[in-house]
């Protein structure tokens, strides 16, 4: 961050257009204009939605600049989204028909000169999409007259959704996904999606169930198994989904079984009245063998076919004890190692969330801002929280934070001024960060003074207490608080207030119509003075050291000054000048 500071030599122009500037420093440069893109009105939207883009300045641009919001994608190629504008926050709409995803951000750029802003992230939602299927992901299943059966909805896209089924069912704003809801049709029904949507726009949809109904009494029992089988964890509940067809006699219940070690079946807990039945495996199996599975009927006494059931293992993570360097600013990765069943999950100690592993060993992405020692703070896979290890420790370079006060463009001033105090710096400065300028007293002890900082201009008063002197040479810096860091020092001369001086000197004897010359010698004050003589001359703002008067008195004169002021305040006036007119 750098101080906006103006010209010395067109100020000390300005003020002493006699007095040429031998203090023009040659390493002064102006602030490079720069642009902070402000927080986003939505972090999310939907193609077409309009958004507010705020941002700040820093900087002078060119009389004839505009500002223009940029979509720019992960190839970092971008789009304008509006015509160069002042308006501040500006008003744009995302085009229709960018693509979804979390690759877009957004910045706010100049076109005098041609400056980009600081990036924000902006994520695209896509548009909805539903398919109907039967929960085991079959397409058509089989009942008996008033029986019912479960349909799923799997929805994908941005939620919430809404859709209408071909049964005119109609289900409004939900959020969950897959979404079961169950029908009992009294014939043979097919059911479709006719309609859905969500927030951003209407979606398409997929897929057909035909359930059938049947009065055959012939009862059947058919277990529906997943590609690959089933796999669970032991002690965690999991679903057994099955079709039961024809009459089954009243009190009849569906159970799970196991086959055990040695051939039996066992039954596993939990009864359903129909498909799909909430059981879990059993304690003290043996972790990743292979096991059958079947559903039975208590009445009449029947068994599905089998299915196999993998036992799922605990997962465990464990952070590799690296010990990495990085920049300021720069990102590292942190290498997890997995075991057990996944896919897996981990939290890190900095609040780092990433889920759905599915690859060990597995890269995490951080970048600390200060060095910071790194664990797992929560893992696990398919059977949940498992056993978690490891710490990482990263260092960062962080950058000498450095502040260099500039010279002044006046060197001298009145006490109580205000003025502009140059400054550059490098290295970290924090958001709550202050400027602020400090004066030495009389001790060397710095004391801070009023200061005001705005659109990267500084400015101090310069009143310190400790100045008593009619000229005093003042030490400034410029301090930053966070972090604490002092700046190198520059001299300024300040002016007692009202102590300017003007001693009248001069004495001559003319002859009538002749003139001579008064002298007024000024001394302390900062010029421009102004002053009165006792004959009624005024003389105003003038930086001529020695003054010259001409008069032409009629008779004999004394001339002193009767008011004096300088850019300090009124001054004090001494001695006097006689000219003494010969009339003989």
């Amino acid at each position: 961050m750098a101080g906006t500071f103006p010209d010395p030599y067109r100020a000390a122009k300005s003020r002493y257009p006699f007095q040429p500037d031998t203090t023009r420093p040659d390493t002064i440069r102006p602030v490079q204009p720069a642009i902070q893109t402000a927080g986003l009105s939505k972090l999310a939207v939907c193609p077409g939605t309009m958004i507010s883009v705020g941002y700040t300045t820093s900087g002078t641009f060119n009389a004839d600049n505009g500002f223009v919001v940029q979509l720019v994608d992960a190839d970092n190629n971008f789009i304008n989204l509006n015509e160069p504008a002042r308006a501040n926050p500006l008003i744009v709409t995302i085009p229709a028909d960018k693509a979804p995803g979390h690759r877009y951000q957004i910045r706010v750029t100049a076109t005098s000169p041609i400056v980009n802003g600081s990036l924000h992230p902006l994520r695209i939602l896509p548009p909805p999409a539903a398919r109907i299927e039967l929960p085991d992901g079959g397409t058509s299943t089989t009942i008996m007259p008033g029986q019912s059966t479960t349909l799923q909805v799997v929805l994908s896209g941005a939620g919430p959704w809404s859709f209408r089924l071909s049964d005119s069912t109609e289900v409004s704003n939900i959020v969950q996904t897959p979404y079961e809801m169950t029908v009992t049709p009294s014939a043979p029904t097919a059911y479709k999606i006719l309609a859905v949507k969500n927030t951003c726009t209407a979606g398409t949809a997929t897929g057909e169930v035909i359930v059938n109904v049947s009065e055959d009494p012939a009862p059947v029992l058919a277990l529906k198994t997943p590609t690959g089988g089933y796999k669970a964890c032991t002690g965690t509940p999991f679903q057994l989904a099955f079709t039961a067809t024809g009459r089954y006699h009243p009190g009849n219940e569906f159970v799970a079984q196991l086959e055990g070690e040695n051939g039996s079946w066992i039954n596993l807990p939990g009864q359903a009245l129909g498909s799909p039945i909430v059981t879990r495996l059993p304690y003290g199996i043996t972790p990743g063998k292979t096991y059958r599975i079947r559903v039975a009927s208590t009445y009449p006494t029947l068994a599905s076919s089998t299915a196999t059931v993998t036992v799922s293992t605990p997962a465990t993570a464990v952070l590799r004890p690296d010990s990495i360097r990085i920049e300021d600013g720069k990102s590292t990765d942190l290498t997890i190692d997995f075991t057990g069943t996944g896919p897996w999950f981990a939290l890190l100690s900095d609040g780092t969330y990433e889920n759905g592993i599915t690859k060990t060993p597995h890269k995490v992405r951080v970048t600390p801002a200060n060095a910071t020692a790194y664990s797992i703070t929560s893992a696990g896979g398919t059977c949940g929280v498992g056993e978690y290890s490891g710490q990482a420790f990263v260092r960062v370079n962080v950058p000498l934070s450095t502040i260099t006060t500039g010279n002044l463009s006046s060197r001298t001033i009145c006490y109580g001024s205000e003025i502009t105090v140059p400054f550059t710096s490098s290295g970290r400065f924090y958001a709550s960060n202050k400027w602020i300028v400090q004066a030495a007293d009389s001790t060397g002890r710095f004391v801070s003074l009023a200061t005001t900082y705005k659109d990267g201009v500084l400015k101090a008063i310069i009143n310190p207490a400790f100045v008593r002197d009619t000229i005093s040479t003042v030490r400034l810096r410029v301090i930053s608080t966070t972090p604490a860091v002092n700046g190198t020092e520059t001299t300024l001369t300040v002016l007692a207030p009202n102590t300017g001086q003007a001693l009248v000197m001069g004495e001559a004897a003319i002859r009538p119509g002749q003139t001579a010359r008064v002298r007024v010698q000024f001394k302390n004050g900062l010029p421009p003075w102004s002053f009165s003589l006792s004959d009624g001359t005024k003389v105003s703002g003038t930086f001529i050291n020695p003054y010259i008067l001409t008069v032409s008195p009629t008779s004999t004169t004394e001339y002193q000054i009767t008011t004096l002021s300088s850019s300090c305040g009124s001054g004090i006036a001494q001695g006097k000048a006689t000219v003494t007119v010969d009339t003989n």
